[in-house]
């Protein structure tokens, strides 16, 4: 497994046919005044630009087959954009264009923003084409002593891929560009199989102390080490601490039997006609 930093996915026929829906939507939005774009969910300085996120590039890149994308926007809320792509869905020159059918489309389900809850922006999931879709805009956050619920307010690629909790989890795929966007040391780390903070260790898991307890996860599950600053921070007393005040027990309990669900199996590289003469050895060897 070698990643360059122009590392490159293959996308499935699915997959290319929702990257061009979505192109699509993203290119009329850009290319019109739609009256919905005018408020606090929508920067309009900015044309539409969207990434798929996070575990999927991650998983596309280890060869493990994905059903789930998490949609980064750079310039309007998910609950905005989502709202847009399904209007965008029902113009008819669009649904025969992408031979859209009505099983093709699932409801879509907005989470309000709710800042006494630290929900401070819109977010909306949906299925489209048989694949579910977490619509979230980039964002930046800020943290307090006593809370692992950040401010939260539009950001950059940059600045959203450094608030994650391991780089192998930051990287970005371009769909404009079709390119993998790594700001963080991802790919190497890829490579490597080593779980890293985007940012120093002790900021990263005292701003959110969960984030000890996924680094740990991700570790088991894709049998990748932890980088040794990342391990000795864990153990620090102060990370402990923020753990006890920060998270409450059911949130742990998750992430926990999380963990116990299990080792991903990296789907082999191997032509078909190689992976059967490897079966055929090992069942002589029998």
């Amino acid at each position: 497994m070698a990643f360059s930093s122009k590392a490159v996915i293959s996308l499935t026929a699915n997959e290319d046919r929702l990257k061009n829906l979505l192109l699509d939507a993203a290119a009329s939005l850009n290319s019109s005044q739609v009256p919905q774009r005018v408020g606090q969910d929508v920067d309009t300085r900015q044309p539409v630009i969207l990434r798929w996120a996070g575990g999927w590039v991650r998983d596309k890149l280890l060869g493990i087959d994905s059903h789930d994308v998490d949609v980064a926007i750079n310039c309007m809320t998910g609950e905005q954009f989502g709202l847009e792509l399904r209007r965008f869905c029902t113009l008819p020159d669009i649904i025969k264009k992408h031979s859209i059918r009505e099983e093709d489309l699932g409801s879509l389900h907005t989470i309000k923003a709710n800042p006494e809850k630290s929900k401070h922006l819109a977010t909306a999931t949906c299925r489209v084409f048989g694949v579910d879709l977490d619509l979230v805009n980039l964002r930046k956050e800020t943290y307090s002593d006593h809370s692992r619920n950040p401010g939260v307010e539009f950001g950059t690629a940059v600045e959203d891929a450094r608030r994650r909790d391991a780089t192998v989890n930051a990287l970005f795929y371009n769909i404009h560009t079709n390119e993998v966007e790594d700001f963080t040391s991802g790919l190497s780390d890829l490579e490597a199989k080593v779980i890293r903070t985007p940012l120093e260790p002790f900021k990263t898991f005292t701003d959110d102390p969960l984030r000890v307890l996924r680094v740990i996860r991700f570790a088991s599950r894709l049998r990748f080490t932890i980088d040794p600053d990342a391990e000795q921070v864990i153990a620090d007393t102060k990370v402990l601490e923020s753990l006890t005040i920060k998270i409450s027990r059911e949130r742990v309990g998750i992430e926990v039997e999380k963990m116990l669900k299990g080792n991903l199996r990296i789907r082999t590289r191997l032509p078909i006609p190689e992976r059967e003469k490897k079966r055929g050895k090992r069942i002589k060897k029998q």
